[in-house]
C-alpha cells in the first residue's frame, strides 16, 4: 500500500471510529488511524478540513498547544527581545505539523510509559517527547525577560521534560503534573544560574569602577601611580583582586590601540 493509499484509509478509520463514538474521536485514535504514516504539515491540515466537513469533532481536546499562545499581548511584547520573537516565529512554524497532547492520550501514555513492554514504554516516551514540544514553549515563555535567551528557555524546558520522562515511575502521581515540576524545575536553575552570572558581572564591574577611580585621584594627589598593595590598603580589597582589575584595565587599553 502506498502512502497516498494508507492516508486515505487512515480518513475512512476517522469515520468509522467517529461513527461508533458519538461522532467524536481523540488525537490518539487519529494517530492511531495512520500507522507506519509520517503525517507531515499539509496532511495534518487535510486532517483538520476532513473533520470540519464531515462534522467529527475533536475530543479531549484541552491542548498545551503553542497555536493558541498570544504573542500580541502587551506581556508578550515586554518580556521579548526583537530577536526572541523572530526567533519564536520561526519555531513555531516548524510545530505546526506536531500534534499537541490531550489529556486522553496523556492518561493513556502514562499507562504506557509504566508498562512491561519495552517498545510502547519506548513509543511512549517518543510521542510525550515530541507532543509536549509545543508545553515546552509555553513553559519557556513564562520565564521570559530574565536574562537568558528564549531559544535556551526552550532547550532547558525541554530537556527538563525528557529528564522527568527518564525518572517516571508508577508511584510517582500524576505525569502532567510530574513532567511540569521537571520543566519548572530547570527553568528556575537556569535563570538562577544566569542572575548568580550577572550579579557577578555587577560585582566585578563596582570593584573595577573603584579601582581605576582611586588611580586617577592618587595620581592627581601624589603625581605617581600607586602599587597594587597600596591601592588595596586604600580601598579595602584583597591584594590578586586590585591585581586583576589592573591586568583587564591594561589589556583592554592595548586592544583599543590596535
Amino acid at each position: 500500500m502506498n502512502t497516498q493509499e494508507a492516508f486515505k484509509k487512515g480518513l475512512e478509520t476517522i469515520r468509522r471510529l467517529a461513527g461508533e463514538n458519538g461522532g467524536a474521536v481523540t488525537v490518539s485514535e487519529i494517530l492511531q488511524a495512520f500507522p507506519g504514516v509520517d503525517l507531515d504539515e499539509d496532511q495534518i491540515g487535510e486532517i483538520y478540513d476532513y473533520l470540519e466537513r464531515e462534522n467529527i469533532t475533536l475530543k479531549d481536546y484541552v491542548p498545551h498547544d503553542t497555536r493558541t499562545l498570544d504573542l500580541t499581548g502587551e506581556e508578550a511584547e515586554d518580556a521579548l527581545s526583537e530577536e526572541d520573537r523572530k526567533m519564536l516565529d520561526f519555531y513555531l512554524e516548524d510545530l505546526e505539523a506536531v500534534l499537541p497532547l490531550t489529556g486522553g492520550e496523556i492518561e493513556a501514555l502514562a499507562a504506557q510509559l509504566v508498562g512491561r513492554d519495552e517498545d510502547a514504554r519506548e513509543a511512549a516516551r517518543l510521542r510525550l517527547t515530541e507532543g509536549n514540544l509545543h508545553y515546552a514553549v509555553i513553559l519557556a515563555r513564562e520565564f521570559a525577560g530574565k536574562g537568558v535567551p528564549l531559544v535556551d528557555l526552550i532547550q532547558e524546558a525541554n530537556l527538563g521534560l525528557m529528564e522527568s520522562l527518564d525518572a517516571y515511575g508508577a508511584g510517582d502521581g500524576d505525569l502532567e503534573d510530574w513532567l511540569e515540576k521537571g520543566a519548572r524545575k530547570a527553568l528556575r536553575a537556569i535563570v538562577k544560574e544566569e542572575e548568580g552570572f550577572a550579579r557577578m558581572q555587577e560585582d566585578m564591574t563596582n570593584a573595577a569602577n573603584r579601582v581605576l577611580e582611586a588611580v586617577k585621584e592618587q595620581e592627581a594627589e601624589e603625581g605617581r601611580a600607586l602599587s597594587a598593595e597600596e591601592l588595596a590598603e586604600r580601598l579595602g580589597m584583597p591584594v590578586s583582586r586590585v591585581e586583576a582589575v589592573l591586568k583587564e584595565s591594561a589589556k583592554a587599553i592595548r586592544n583599543a590601540e590596535k
